[in-house]
């Protein structure tokens, strides 16, 4: 099956460009702008949504120096119905050794009967480094009666492509808890370390976790909602941009 997205990132002329870009429905890819880490580029899914059946398949490479952020604009609904197919989400990240890669699509918002699964590939060369964002929230109207399935699976591999470490998480049914949190993330740290701290608001609960094999470190996060899921992914996101992190418990 063709991608629905298939990039390459690389520094050409002191500045992180496109050097392949090919995109079809319902992705759509804008112009690579300037800022003071290098390039940023916003990828709109036009449908705004994802529905029964669907099947995304996504490459983003960052090489040769490039420094690039890849982000979403606007949250995406998985859209679902009571006898619905599962939306597939299928995505490769490479970065080699000297690129450095800022992934942080927007949350995917879950409603009532959808049922999404997404795998997440990330092989970094020794000396690349790269952010990656996984973020879900559940529609208020959700309710035990109605809710389908989110599943996610992330694995980073090394330059040989070979298995450092599995980070695998899914959800079949409501959180009953009093006041559970309805957003979740997790922002994945590969070789960029970990330096300062990061302390999580009251309206969220975080906590950080060290991958095996020296893949890295996972910073996961639970919030009350979407608004909260945020605004803690940006608090994390610019600790790491500022030297790196551990979240203080």
């Amino acid at each position: 099956m063709t991608p629905a997205l298939d990039l390459v990132l690389a520094r050409v002329g002191g500045r992180t460009v496109l050097t392949r870009r090919r995109y079809r429905w319902p992705l759509l890819v804008g112009r690579v702008f300037d800022d003071e880490r290098g390039g940023v580029l916003t990828v709109q899914n036009s449908a705004g949504t994802l529905i029964p059946g669907d099947v995304i398949r996504q490459s983003v490479e960052v090489v040769d120096g490039g420094v690039a952020t890849v982000q979403g604009q606007g949250a995406t609904t998985i859209s679902g119905t009571a006898t619905g197919a599962e939306a597939f989400e299928d995505t490769r990240l490479t970065v080699d050794a000297t690129g450095e890669l800022w992934y942080a699509p927007a949350p995917r918002i879950v409603t009532p009967h959808a049922r999404y699964r997404q795998e997440v590939r990330v092989c970094v060369a020794p000396g690349g480094r790269a952010v990656v964002v996984d973020a879900v929230v559940l529609h208020p109207e959700c309710g035990n009666a109605d809710f389908g399935r989110y599943a996610s699976t992330v694995e980073v591999r090394g330059p040989e492509h070979d298995l450092l470490a599995v980070d695998a998480q899914s959800l079949d049914a409501m959180p009953t808890a009093r006041r559970a949190p309805s957003a979740f993330g997790t922002v994945y740290v590969i070789g960029l370390g970990d330096v300062p701290t990061w302390v999580p608001s009251d309206a969220v609960y975080g906590a950080s976790t060290e991958l095996p094999n020296g893949a890295g470190w996972a910073v996961r996060i639970a919030a009350r909602d979407g608004g909260a899921l945020r605004t803690a992914l940006d608090e994390v996101l610019t600790t790491v941009r500022r030297g790196g992190l551990t979240v203080a418990r």
